[in-house]
Formats: C-alpha cells, sequence, structure tokens
C-alpha cells in the first residue's frame, strides 16, 4: 500500500504493451462490491479467501502485469505460487515515503481508515516488519526512490520475454 505499484504498473504496461491487471479491482468486480464493503461483511479472512481464488484464476494466463494488494504475498502461500507462476517484483519503500503517500487517501483505504499520521506511521512500520519475510521471496526488489523503465527493461531481456 502505497508503494507505488499503482504508478509503476501503469507505466510499465504502458511502456511494453502489456496488460495491467489490478488484483483489487478484479475482486470487487468479482465480488459487486468494493473492498471497504468486503473487508466490513466478510472480514480480512473472508477478503483474503476471495483474493486467493481471484488470483488463482490468473495463473493460467501469460504476459501480463498485476498489481496486487500488499497482503496478497503474505497469505496462503500465495509468494511461493507468484514466484513459479510468473516475475515477482517487490516496490520497496522507506515507512516514511508510504505515510506522505497515504495520508491523503487514509478514508479510502479500510485498513488505515480513521488514522492519525503517528498512528499511521506505526501501523506502516509494523506491517512493512510483518511481511518482510514474504517480500524478502520476491525475485527482484526495487527501492522506489531508484526505480525507472530500465530496471523492468533488464527482468525482461534475463527472462527472454
Amino acid at each position: 500500500m502505497g508503494s507505488g505499484k499503482s504508478y509503476w504498473g501503469k507505466q510499465w504496461s504502458s511502456h511494453f504493451d502489456l496488460p495491467l491487471i489490478d488484483l483489487d479491482h478484479e475482486i470487487e468486480t468479482a465480488a459487486g462490491k468494493s473492498i471497504a464493503e468486503i473487508f466490513q461483511t466478510k472480514g480480512e479472512d473472508g477478503f483474503r479467501k476471495m483474493e486467493r481464488k481471484t488470483l488463482h484464476q490468473f495463473f493460467r494466463k501469460d504476459h501480463y502485469i498485476m498489481s496486487c494488494g500488499g497482503g496478497t504475498p503474505c497469505f496462503f502461500n500465495n509468494m511461493k505460487k507468484m514466484n513459479r507462476m510468473g516475475i515477482t517484483i517487490y516496490l520497496k519503500s522507506s515507512p516514511e515515503i508510504i505515510a506522505a503517500r497515504l495520508k491523503q487517501e487514509k478514508e479510502n483505504r479500510p485498513l488505515i481508515k480513521g488514522m492519525d499520521d503517528d498512528s499511521l506511521f506505526s501501523f506502516i512500520s509494523h506491517k512493512l516488519e510483518d511481511r518482510r519475510y514474504a517480500y524478502a521471496q520476491s525475485m527482484y526488489h526495487f527501492d522506489t526512490d531508484f526505480l525507472h523503465d530500465d530496471n523492468f527493461q533488464r527482468i525482461l531481456r534475463r527472462h527472454g520475454s
């Protein structure tokens, strides 16, 4: 959340003429509800099950870029499966940068809705720490402060795409 997945996904999708799949959007379409409504009615466990099911539907497809939520790789062995089925990229940002990006969007994001700035920073720091093990399993790690299109071009060359 707040690492730049949507921005970089759009950039790479356009630059390399690959369709961009936003996993949260796909979940909302399948459920007929917003992510916030899903969290409200089914809780995080219900959402994560829907997320897994939707993610697995894309394992049968080729040649696309997927932007997934920050929790996706942390549940149900999703990261291991994503690594087997494609190329995974961790867009690494500091808690300070993520908090600055998310301050304006808090009310639109169910996990941080209503948090004050100090709570937001603390929440982000703890989430990054909790998820570090899953994120570390990504094939590529890019610090968003230094990210540019050449990074993705090198991945494509290395993987023969």
